[in-house]
């Protein structure tokens, strides 16, 4: 795992670059419209879930667990077009999606990085 992050370091602080612009944002403009904030969003999920994707495509067959990258980035694309696409019913439940997005996020990655690896075998 540790050469995977090796190599691919470039992709682990370009999605670090965009989730602090994406912080950074919301902090410098607090006067930010819901709609901004929500393509904001949007367009975040969407690029983190192609990186996921493209991680998963590299890690197949080198690794057990791929497929939970890829997990995450079907889901991180799925919320960025339902996002993009329905900004404003998305508004409604925007806290509710970057919730489950974070969680599934969150999840992925641990077993990505194998804390769960003695609980899944």
């Amino acid at each position: 795992m540790a050469l995977v992050l090796e190599r691919n370091w470039w992709a682990l602080a370009l999605r670090g670059l965009a989730a602090i612009l994406f912080g950074a944002l919301t902090i410098v403009w607090p006067e930010i419209t819901l709609l901004a904030l929500v393509l904001l969003f949007g367009a975040f999920a969407l690029v983190d879930g192609v990186f996921a994707v493209v991680a998963a495509a590299l890690r197949v067959g080198k690794e057990k667990h791929w497929w939970a990258l890829l997990l995450e980035g079907i889901v991180g694309i799925g919320a960025g077009v339902i996002t993009i696409s329905w900004p404003g019913l998305t508004a409604f439940g925007l806290v509710y999606l970057m919730a489950a997005w974070a969680v599934v996020s969150a999840l992925t990655a641990f077993v990505v990085l194998g804390i769960a690896d003695g609980v899944l075998r």
